[in-house]
């Protein structure tokens, strides 16, 4: 009797099935792989996004001309005039971080869940309401910052103290 050569039904079921197996497991980690990139990838989007929004802002607040310039304090909106003269206002629309100079709105940052200011005098305690008019009593501004993208969130802060009062 002659031996014939080849491959078995079952040896053929057995082989694809280990090759399904291998194949789930490598495509498994792939795509935790890629989830893994593109959460990084978002995170660090918006950080800087975030970062950059929240340097500027703190930067341009130290620059407030002095305590009669600043205009607008509420938890939600802040709007001064700098040292070079400039009208500058901070406000949140939608979820777009805006920064108005002399009137022209400019987008600051996207992504933005949420901006609160809050306001502290000489002391260090916190102005529910701050005076504004003909001078200020705030000497120190906090700025929350939330950024919300992709099903991520995250949180920023600063204080900045304006240095002509």
């Amino acid at each position: 009797m002659k031996k014939e050569k080849g491959f078995t039904l079952i040896e053929v079921i057995i082989v694809i099935t280990i090759v399904g197996i291998v194949s789930v497991i490598i495509g498994s980690m792939l795509l935790g792989v890629v989830k893994a990139w593109t959460f990084k990838i978002n995170r660090n989007d918006i950080l800087w996004d975030g970062r950059l929004a929240i340097n500027r802002m703190t930067r341009e607040i130290r620059t407030v001309r002095n305590d009669a310039s600043v205009t607008t304090a509420s938890s939600s909106q802040f709007r001064f005039i700098d040292s070079a003269n400039i009208d500058i206002t901070y406000s949140l629309s939608s979820a777009n971080l805006n920064r108005t100079e002399n009137g022209t709105a400019n987008l600051l940052a996207e992504n933005v869940s949420s901006l609160s200011f809050t306001y502290y005098d000489a002391a260090g305690t916190v102005i529910p309401s701050p005076t504004v008019s003909p001078t200020t009593d705030i000497k120190r501004v906090r700025i929350n910052l939330t950024f919300t993208k992709n099903g991520q969130t995250f949180y920023l802060q600063s204080d900045s103290m304006p240095r002509n009062f």
